[in-house]
């Protein structure tokens, strides 16, 4: 159930003005519960309203790291949370880079999870492409 990224994704490298973003789409019995876990991770956050060209774009950030979650459903019609983690930091120039930033969210979400004795049926991680970071 980990993610454990050491190097950039995607045709081009990370620029300074964008985004890397980690996606993980969590099957869970309780998904208030873990809805709740990402709270826990998130509260000292600021929350965040960004108006993109496909729409609104609301989370919360902490300059470094943005996190945006949501419901949905997965192929087979179970709901599912959906949380998106956005991290920005260009490899070699900042630390810790993106993706470190990323990789160590991945981490804090699984050991929350786990700690909390939330049982998870299942977390489908997916690397997306880069955006153009907002703000």
């Amino acid at each position: 159930m980990r993610w454990n990224k050491q190097s950039e994704w995607g045709p081009s490298r990370l620029a300074g003005d964008e985004w890397a973003p980690l996606q993980a789409r969590i099957a869970a019995d309780d998904l208030d519960a873990v809805e709740q876990v990402v709270e826990e991770l998130t509260g000292f956050m600021d929350y965040f309203r960004e108006d993109l060209p496909d729409g609104p774009l609301t989370g919360v950030t902490d300059g470094q790291l943005a996190v945006v979650q949501q419901r949905d459903q997965d192929s087979w019609g179970r709901p599912v949370l959906v949380v998106t983690c956005y991290a920005s930091g260009v490899v070699g120039e900042s630390s810790p880079d993106a993706f470190e930033r990323l990789a160590k969210a991945a981490s804090a979400l699984v050991d929350q999870l786990q700690s909390e004795g939330v049982r998870v049926e299942e977390i489908r991680w997916s690397q997306l492409p880069y955006i153009k970071r907002p703000f």
